[in-house]
């Protein structure tokens, strides 16, 4: 089915927002990371991963309860302004302890924004269009995502940290202005929302992720890839500037690789089938791919041959989102599905926190090299046990469902 005027009105507007966001978060985090490595203290950035972690996972209950009913555009906007001012804050307060706390508080606004946007999109696109509407979000985030980290670099050593940090800061406020521009609001009535005494409100997300044996076996698998390759994001400023000894601009440029790639990842992603049996198998086959470009990574010898790994591993990321992100809307009821994305966030998110403080101990025992590699390897091992598992789940699921 296509899209009506309307529908293309605001899921381009949505997609323009979110990945004008999205550039604003990907140049700040870079400005960041280069505020913290200086120090020399592996610790400090894994504390500012986690920071920006934790606050997804301990609230998700209350965001997905809460995104489940409120009306969103209202919302979006009031969380966009409070993002808007906490991220001013950090780029006005430099210290490493006023960065940690401010980056946990700005979490926690994103810890209801982020499943707040991922049950709108269905609604403005229609339960037709949820693919091709996740390839646009997802090939304009990676728009943002070539232009954020080489437009971070780039500003930090023109400009120093804090400029980077404010114009995040103003993305978050066009965000919030902009979300008033849509037309379609997601308005859910509490009254038609599932609850039952096995499920209660606020955990009725977590309760159907896992009694649904598709989700059950996907969710695992990424939980478990997050985890053994988040260590990469710990090491990853700390290879490409001492271990590489690559600019800023070419510590941005990873990113900016990896961002690239992921945009054609995302308009191949939005032309799928909404196949629920297709997209389980799309979504794990990336993941190895992931991994073993990430493997490889930690092999060569300049800065310069990371790029075309990051851009094959963007691809398949793209990929990745899309099918996932689908996946996941087409098994839920809508009635849950802000409550639903915030126990998937959760999860996936918890993984990354366990791989923060992983390779933040692992950093301080062994080179950023080293942990790359292992990262690599744990990662690809993991894909290729359980990815498979999952599949076959999907499938036997999938089955079982078309004979009832």
């Amino acid at each position: 089915m296509a899209y009506s005027k309307t529908q293309r009105y605001d899921v381009r507007l949505l997609a323009g927002l979110r990945g004008a966001s999205f550039l604003g978060d990907t140049v700040a985090l870079v400005a960041l990371y280069l505020r913290l490595a200086p120090l020399g203290h592996a610790w400090a950035i894994a504390a500012l991963s986690t920071a920006g972690a934790l606050p997804i996972v301990l609230l998700s209950p209350v965001a997905g309860h809460v995104v489940d009913h409120v009306p969103a555009k209202r919302m979006l906007t009031l969380l966009g302004l409070a993002e808007a001012l906490v991220c001013t804050g950090i780029a006005y307060w430099h210290g490493v302890a006023m960065t940690l706390i401010l980056m946990a508080t700005l979490s926690c606004a994103v810890a209801f924004s982020l499943p707040g946007y991922s049950a709108l999109i269905p609604t403005l696109a229609g339960e037709d269009n949820i693919a091709k509407a996740q390839g646009i979000m997802q090939s304009v985030q990676g728009v943002a995502g070539v232009a954020g980290p080489a437009l971070g670099g780039l500003l930090v050593g023109w400009t120093g940290q804090s400029w980077p940090l404010y114009i995040d800061a103003l993305s978050f406020l066009l965000c919030a202005l902009g979300t008033t521009l849509v037309r379609h609001d997601r308005r859910p009535s509490p009254a038609t929302t599932i609850e039952s005494a096995e499920s209660p409100s606020m955990m009725a997300g977590i309760a159907l992720l896992f009694q649904d044996t598709i989700l059950r076996s996907i969710t695992i698998v990424f939980a478990v890839f997050i985890f053994a390759l988040g260590m990469v994001n710990v090491g990853e400023v700390f290879f490409a500037t001492q271990v590489l000894h690559g600019s800023a601009t070419q510590y941005g440029l990873i990113g900016a690789s990896f961002g690239l790639g992921s945009i054609g990842g995302a308009i191949w992603g939005g032309r799928l089938r909404q196949d629920v049996l297709l997209l389980a198998r799309y979504s794990m086959l990336s993941i190895i791919v992931i991994g073993v470009m990430i493997g490889a990574a930690g092999l060569v010898e300049h800065v310069d041959y990371i790029y075309p790994l990051m851009v094959v591993a963007g691809v398949f990321a793209g990929i990745a989102n899309v099918s996932s992100n689908t996946l996941l809307t087409l098994r839920t009821p809508e009635q849950v599905r802000g409550r639903v994305f915030a126990a998937f966030g959760a999860i996936f998110t918890a993984g990354e926190i366990g791989s923060y403080a992983a390779g933040g101990l692992i950093l301080m025992a062994i080179a950023p090299r080293t942990v790359f590699q292992v990262a690599g390897v744990a990662s690809t091992i993991t894909a290729l046990v359980l990815a498979p598992l999952a599949i076959r789940a999907s499938a036997a699921a999938h089955s079982t469902e078309r004979r009832a």
